[in-house]
């Protein structure tokens, strides 16, 4: 234990750090909200790979592995080749080129007219909500695992872990959320091989496998008859991630921030491989714990509980670290996502426009508080939940897809359009929420009446484009003179 809690205190040092060095940089609201918009391809690679290993995946997600084997290879790990590979070859370029702040501000650039407000304030409303949401949920997960790994009680670790990012985060913003996920990332790279070594060795490899999985759990043919993870439903969550990421406002961010269009685009092409052959050893790792803790009560302590039992001491304060920064780096991530918008598309808009840099930056740490004390009373009622709760959380986000996706790539797409779309579908879902559809029956068909109200509205109203839409897609489609020179630098850090 005193080694664990060296260990930390040492990995806390580093931490405060990088914070201090952080809010040394910061010089303007750009700095604060975006990094100035020069992240490099290696730190966009860890702060887009940080983002994404999160402990409401890692825990949550490997749980199902744990319980149904490769359902959870699928869960985890699979979906995310058409995840990011769609995002990468869709939205990623673009993102960059329009030099935006959130994901409202591509609602204002593209869609004008009566109802452009109304549209950009639905998007604001979705992505706000989303952000506020997640913190909490990868905070339940980080429960879990200082549960296992240090016998500290789950409100201890809530209270502890949301005041220590917040002084942490206050001072730099979003230039202190990369640099953790530069650690972070880098500690992911090291010790998720390793914990799967220790799996490895001391299940004795796959032989242990078919004394405690079902052959069903063995074969990648797909499970249709599981109640909460059949294969429709791991299909649902594969479809529903591809649309929802796209709107996702905390890769937006990172797109947002980076040194050029092809820096954000290629760092997205390399998450696609390295996040799904990590996760693909999560949840191996996590198969093998099965034969090793067979008998768990919450399926949700298996890869923690892996490494109490079979890691060596020191070893276990060093995964200990690398699961609290994936969890910490990716909550302060979303919270800055949430600070953006609040402040961008809430504060500067329509509350106190037109104040100094300064002045926002200013009203951006007063969301960070905010944002802390909400995320203390939310997190303390969803642990034992984390995967169901981040499958739902994520039903609306998806539909700004639509609009999105519309938006780039079909010039007649109108406002009207986009409103409708969203509306009828945000409809749909809730009342498939409220009143108990299945999964798969949700999201995928909520998606399907946006696109299909979408059209029909296009195609009823008028067929000259406007100017300004033309402009925009000569920008999200086109490559400036700034956008090549900065090109030149995608290597630079």
């Amino acid at each position: 234990m005193l080694e664990k809690q060296v260990i930390l205190t040492v990995f806390a040092a580093i931490l405060a750090y990088l914070a201090y060095r952080s809010w040394r940089r910061t010089r303007t609201y750009e700095d604060f909200n975006l990094a100035g918009r020069k992240t490099g391809l290696f730190p966009m690679v860890c702060t887009l790979g940080a983002a994404e290993f999160n402990t409401a995946t890692l825990i949550g997600g490997a749980s199902v592995a744990y319980m149904y084997g490769t359902v959870g290879l699928y869960y985890t790990s699979l979906i995310f080749i058409f995840v990011f590979g769609i995002y990468a070859v869709t939205v990623a370029q673009p993102y960059r080129r329009l030099r935006i702040s959130t994901i409202a501000e591509f609602f204002e650039r593209r869609f004008h007219g009566p109802r452009g407000e109304a549209t950009r304030a639905v998007a604001s409303a979705i992505t706000l909500t989303l952000t506020w949401m997640l913190p909490p949920i990868y905070l339940a997960g980080l429960s879990v695992i200082t549960t296992v790994l240090l016998g500290i009680d789950p409100k201890v670790t809530v209270v502890g872990l949301v005041l220590f990012c917040l002084v942490l985060a206050l001072g730099g913003g979003f230039m202190t959320a990369i640099s953790f996920d530069v650690v972070a990332y880098v500690m992911i790279l090291v010790f998720i091989p390793v914990v799967f070594v220790i799996g490895w060795t001391q299940a004795d490899g796959l032989s242990g496998l078919s004394n405690v999985f079902d052959p069903q759990y063995l074969s990648f043919s797909p499970v249709w008859d599981l109640e909460a993870y059949g294969f429709a439903a791991v299909l649902t969550w594969g479809f529903q991630n591809i649309m929802s990421y796209i709107a996702a406002p905390w890769y937006g961010q990172r797109m947002f921030s980076a040194r050029s269009a092809k820096v954000a685009r290629t760092a997205m092409v390399i998450n696609t491989v390295l996040i799904t052959l990590l996760y693909g050893l999560v949840a191996g790792t996590t198969m093998m714990a099965r034969v090793l803790v067979p008998d768990l009560k919450s399926p949700e302590e298996a890869l923690p509980r892996l490494v109490v039992d079979y890691a060596p001491s020191l070893l276990q304060g060093l995964i200990l670290v690398m699961l609290l920064l994936v969890g910490t780096s990716t909550m302060i991530a979303i919270w800055n996502s949430a600070v953006s918008i609040a402040t961008n598309d809430i504060a500067r808009r329509y509350i106190v426009p037109g104040r100094s840099e300064g002045f926002y930056v200013k009203v951006g740490r007063g969301v960070f508080l905010a944002l802390g004390l909400s995320t203390l009373v939310v997190a303390l009622t969803i642990v034992g939940n984390i995967m169901l709760v981040l499958t739902y959380i994520s039903v609306y986000s998806s539909l700004l897809a639509v609009p999105i996706l519309a938006g780039l790539y079909w010039k007649r797409f109108t406002t009207n359009a986009a409103l409708a779309a969203m509306v009828s579908g945000a409809i749909y879902v809730t009342i498939g929420l409220v009143v108990g559809f299945p999964y798969h029956l949700i999201s995928p068909i909520g998606f399907a009446i946006s696109v299909v109200v979408g059209i029909v509205v296009t195609l009823a109203g008028p067929k000259q484009v406007p100017a300004e839409v033309e402009d925009f897609f000569l920008r999200v489609h086109g490559r400036s003179e700034g956008e090549r020179g900065g090109e030149k630098d995608m290597a630079h850090v």
